[in-house]
């Protein structure tokens, strides 16, 4: 049997689910958490969805956002299955991790080349633009017809992962089941309204201050900008608030990689790292126990924030190298 039938198998088999997504979630991990949990909603389930961390700003005016449990995940072994999406290892579910492995039956759903096969049934598409982009096939396959809020929440995680279908994951079926949310009802001028147009004051002054205070390295191959708790905190925002601060420093003229450094809490530094042609920026993130993709990966390093760039920056030299890339010194 397929992965997709297994997947299929176990949902049918099981009348509670509990469902989550990575720590720091993003645009596709709560898209395809609520678009899942509506599904499976309307298949009669018993659901509940719980995340280590709040729901970003941005990403509040999904429909069902506010059913999600946040910061506390409930008691294990109430559920039949737990489902984890967009997720590459179990350590990245943080504080309900415990709630997964209590269940009878885990299931992992992810597109990210680093995903470490962790649950009992494992449908890993690297080739998909996005998590929500498996979620919808799924739907479609378990006979559920896309609603406006259904449709919403996959089209803004597809939106988001593929950078406004920008990046070099969307391909021709990317735009295909894109359409088929938009005529199902989602409205994309809505979404993006919501996700890139709706920013705090706050948020973008903490973003003038990264982009002036970015550093260039390798001939201005890579772009660092570092936001420290002090700096969140003078502005009164949460790392939640700086979801696409990275994509400033990769949008620079010349610049390969771009990394952004979050200072999360005491030596504790959260790195996101992207790369716009060659440079495979998951196998850095690996070294330091985080993955993701290859133009698009992050992990978190233990350290100040100088000992974090002093770790950092030999990889990000070597996987350049690797690239073809060379620099004077």
């Amino acid at each position: 049997m397929t992965a997709p039938g297994k997947v299929i198998e176990a949902v049918k088999s099981a009348r509670s689910v509990f469902i989550t997504t990575h720590v720091v979630p993003d645009g596709d991990a709560i898209g395809s958490l609520l678009g899942m949990k509506l599904a499976l909603e309307r298949l009669g389930k018993q659901c509940e969805a719980g995340l280590s961390d709040p729901v970003p700003p941005s990403l509040r005016f999904l429909p069902g956002s506010d059913g999600i449990r946040s910061g506390e995940c409930g008691s294990v072994g109430r559920y039949d299955l737990a489902l984890v999406l967009d997720c590459g290892s179990l350590d990245r579910v943080g504080q309900c991790a415990a709630k997964v492995e209590s269940c009878p039956v885990s299931v992992n759903i992810d597109h990210h080349s680093t995903n470490t096969r962790f649950a009992a049934i494992n449908w890993v598409d690297t080739e998909a633009a996005a998590t929500c982009q498996l979620v919808a096939e799924l739907i479609a396959v378990m006979g559920v017809a896309y609603d406006s809020d259904i449709a919403t929440c996959l089209f803004a995680g597809l939106s988001t992962d593929t950078g406004s279908f920008r990046y070099s994951n969307t391909r021709a079926s990317t735009f295909r089941i894109a359409a088929e949310l938009a005529d199902a009802g989602a409205r994309p001028w809505e979404i993006a309204q919501n996700v890139y147009d709706s920013r705090p004051y706050n948020s973008l002054a903490a973003l003038a201050e990264a982009i002036l205070g970015i550093e260039f390295s390798c001939d201005r191959l890579i772009a660092s900008m570092v936001i420290t708790a002090a700096d969140m905190a003078r502005h009164g925002i949460t790392e939640g608030d700086t979801e696409g601060f990275i994509g400033y420093a990769r949008s620079i003229d010349g610049v390969e990689v771009a990394v952004a450094l979050r200072e999360v809490g005491p030596e504790t530094i959260r790195v996101g790292l992207r790369s716009k042609q060659c440079v495979d920026v998951a196998s850095v993130a690996s070294e330091f126990g985080g993955g993701g993709h290859v133009r698009a990966s992050g992990c978190t390093i233990q350290g100040t924030m100088d000992e974090a760039r002093s770790k950092l920056m030999p990889s990000l030299e070597r996987a350049l190298r690797e690239a073809g890339y060379t620099w004077t010194a």
